[in-house]
């Protein structure tokens, strides 16, 4: 019938074959686009340890006014009991400062602040995590400093005051895993 059937044949498989796989990709695309919205929307916040202590007395204050309501006598009020720890998001242990002995010949105790950089997090939010820390104090110097740099996503463990350049070494290099930083914050 046709002297090139078998080009058109192939012509037609080609056509269709392209038409799923540009389907497949746009999927792909706006499925990825999905998650990663998604994520920044579930992302625990974080809170620094005047914030978390803030609202542990504002839960605290609460559960005390309820105990009273209920009529519960002092001694069974839910600051005693450890029902209050547990109402703590799981991201208020990610941030914590915290005064260890260091054994020295002056006995000076060293600062050490914990930060925790979730997986997403650019660089105007880890300027404000550490500038919430009182690591830093000019966001955007430090912004400028890390502008080619990537910060790695993990936990990490500041000792005293350090300095920027030694702020965006600890950050750009292997993060501590979970197990590493908690055995260094019980030191």
């Amino acid at each position: 019938m046709f002297k090139n059937r078998s080009f058109v044949a192939g012509l037609g498989v080609g056509i269709i074959a392209g038409a799923i796989l540009l389907q497949l990709m746009q999927i792909g695309d706006e499925s990825q686009q999905n998650l990663s919205a998604g994520f920044k929307e579930r992302e625990p916040k974080l809170y620094t340890q005047a914030e978390m202590d803030a609202k542990l007395a504002e839960e605290r204050a609460n559960a005390i006014k309820e105990a009273d309501k209920a009529g519960q006598p002092a001694s069974e009020k839910p600051e005693a009991t450890p029902a209050a720890e547990t109402s703590k998001p799981p991201s208020d242990e990610d941030m914590k400062e915290v005064t260890v002995e260091k054994p020295s010949a002056e006995e000076k105790p060293v600062l050490k602040r914990q930060v925790r950089i979730t997986g997403g997090m650019n660089l105007t939010d880890t300027a404000d995590l550490l500038a919430g820390q009182k690591l830093i104090s000019d966001k955007e110097a430090f912004i400028k400093a890390m502008n080619k740099k990537t910060v790695r996503a993990g936990y990490f463990i500041f000792e005293g005051n350090p300095k920027v350049e030694e702020i965006i070494r600890i950050l750009t290099s292997q993060p501590l895993t979970k197990s590493e930083f908690d055995s260094k914050m019980k030191n």
